[in-house]
């Protein structure tokens, strides 16, 4: 699954983004939330959050697709989320 407008919400909605009502505001938050799982995330981080988030698999299944410990890609989830927060906050008002 690749990262569109519609399922951004679900990463946006984890992020606790989902209170803003105001339409515009919250499209803008989408976007910028959308660049930055594209270029502030590694390679690995992005495709455990896409795998998590967005195709909703367990973190054992992401461990044992990609060949990796469970605490490894919660660690990736954990990394990635705090990165989207910090850039989220700055985005905030």
């Amino acid at each position: 699954m690749f990262l569109d407008e519609e399922n951004a919400d679900l990463i946006a909605y984890s992020l606790s983004l989902h209170g803003a009502d105001n339409r515009p505001e919250r499209a803008r938050m989408k976007r910028i939330m959308m660049r930055a799982i594209r270029h502030e995330l590694t390679d690995r981080q992005r495709e455990c959050v896409t795998l998590y988030y967005l195709e909703g698999m367990k973190m054992k299944d992401i461990a044992d697709a990609l060949c990796l410990s469970k605490s490894t890609v919660s660690r990736h989830i954990q990394s990635a989320m705090r990165k989207l927060r910090k850039v989220a906050s700055y985005y905030q008002k």
